[in-house]
């Protein structure tokens, strides 16, 4: 396993696990521990990452806490709490890092206690003449600039409050698990949307493919999603050329033959790749070979 990548779920079948076997428990006991010595450290993380990049902005996310799975029933549940991105940024991606994980495993036997772990989502999106589109990272997103990655991003609680994207304006108890679970599905459809801009109406249902912590980021947890998409990759390219809502954050598009997917791990191009995309296609090719 690559180094950078550790798998915590795969669907043991494909396409992957269906909407209908997906379900959330959002709790309060879920989010963040706080320790009050590394809360200043935050903000401070957080002045710096801002200063470099003026684009950034603490929207609220979906923190992830646990994944357990039912082998009778087949269905697959998300515990879930609520963070920000400035938490995010300021504790997974914090010069000190290593030592919040010793301090989670310190204080509550769990390394990530400390941690945001703001759910990440991605999608494999299968063209219709059978290849998978991967975009470059731009420079001045978040993390992984300059990567080949995956379309994908976050699940937002302001989606499910209609717009409220702040953090302090999001209440837990507002919104109920099957919302959230829906938002899980739309946001990976949305994120193909935006980034590749390719019409919702070409795009299959998401399915599962598994759960992948990555490793650079202090274990930040992405679940990664197959869609079929019904266009011919030449239309895809010329669709993504035109430009979509979130054409700023990538610099090109890259459509590899699926076939050629299936062993990227001994190719160049598995270098230049950010880790939730080396999650994507290892948990897909465990799927496939199971």
């Amino acid at each position: 396993m690559d180094p950078e990548i550790s798998v915590i779920f795969a669907a043991s079948r494909p396409p992957g696990v269906p909407q209908s076997k997906l379900r959330v428990k959002l709790l309060e006991e879920y989010n963040r521990k706080t320790l009050p010595s590394h809360e200043s450290n935050i903000n401070r993380i957080w002045g710096l990452r801002t200063e470099q990049n003026p684009k950034l902005y603490n929207g609220s996310k979906f923190r992830f806490h646990s994944l357990y799975t039912d082998n009778t029933s087949g269905e697959v549940t998300f515990g879930l709490g609520i963070t920000g991105y400035k938490d995010f940024i300021g504790t997974n991606w914090a010069d000190n890092a290593a030592e919040l994980l010793e301090s989670g495993r310190r204080d509550f036997s769990n390394s990530q206690a400390y941690m945001s772990d703001a759910l990440g989502v991605g999608a494999f999106v299968q063209t219709a003449d059978d290849c998978v589109i991967f975009i470059r990272r731009s420079q001045h997103v978040g993390e992984a600039q300059g990567l080949w990655d995956i379309p994908g991003g976050h699940p937002e609680p302001g989606e499910v409050k209609g717009g409220a994207a702040r953090l302090e304006d999001i209440i837990l108890t507002d919104m109920t698990d099957l919302d959230v679970r829906n938002e899980l599905i739309c946001s990976t459809i949305r994120e193909i949307r935006d980034e590749i801009n390719i019409p919702e109406s070409e795009l299959g249902e998401p399915y599962l493919i598994g759960l992948a912590k990555n490793n650079t980021s202090s274990g930040r947890p992405s679940a990664e999603f197959f869609v079929k998409c019904t266009l011919h990759s030449s239309k895809v390219m010329e669709l993504y050329k035109a430009g979509g809502a979130e054409a700023d954050e990538s610099t090109g598009l890259k459509l590899v033959p699926l076939a050629e997917v299936m062993s990227l791990e001994n190719t160049d191009m598995w270098k230049k790749m950010a880790p939730s995309a080396k999650g994507c296609v290892k948990m897909y090719t465990l799927m496939i070979d199971s």
